[in-house]
């Protein structure tokens, strides 16, 4: 149905068919540019099981609903909710989901770190201080792009050694002790 269909039918009052769940899954799956084996792999099912949930053949169980919500980045109930999932599965969901992962806690520390040592710029010590831990970073970077698990992820840690590249060209040679 196109958009202005849909309008339409909700200006001379007819119902507007809820979104499906699965259709909000592939919905949300798109806009985050994964595909659907990028998405199986995070959440540990199979691609043929994402296929299966987009096009509502197969209901997802409370625990996939759960890990779902924690890659969009919502709760379990608000992933569930105005579509044409069971009331009674609805009903045991969890309250809220994980929605980090250890990429996202590294990449959150090394935001901290960079602030931290922005903040100690002044300091005769800091050229010596930010060699350290721009180099620290770096290898820790280049471990984790090792194990990232999908083209996102490995994105977004290209895009953070980049960064922390940037910061060591930019500082140059650190002083001697």
């Amino acid at each position: 149905m196109l958009l202005s269909q849909l309008a339409d039918r909700r200006v001379i009052g007819l119902p507007v068919m809820p979104e499906s769940l699965g259709q909000r899954i592939a919905r949300l799956r798109a806009q985050l540019g994964w595909t659907q084996q990028e998405l199986a792999e995070r959440i540990g099912v199979s691609r043929v099981a994402i296929s299966h949930f987009e096009m509502d053949l197969q209901i997802p169980s409370e625990r996939t609903v759960a890990l779902l919500a924690g890659v969009f980045d919502c709760e379990p109930r608000e992933l569930v909710a105005s579509t044409y999932y069971p009331p009674a599965k609805a009903e045991r969901l969890p309250p809220i989901a994980a929605r980090y992962t250890a990429i996202d806690r590294e990449l959150l520390l090394l935001e901290r770190d960079l602030a931290w040592l922005d903040r100690l710029a002044h300091l005769p010590q800091a050229p010596r201080f930010s060699h350290a831990v721009l180099h620290d970073w770096r290898e820790r970077l280049a471990q984790l792009a090792a194990q990232a698990p999908d083209r996102h992820s490995r994105q977004r840690i290209a895009a953070a050694q980049q960064q922390v590249q940037h910061r060591l060209s930019a500082a140059g040679t650190p002083p001697e002790c």
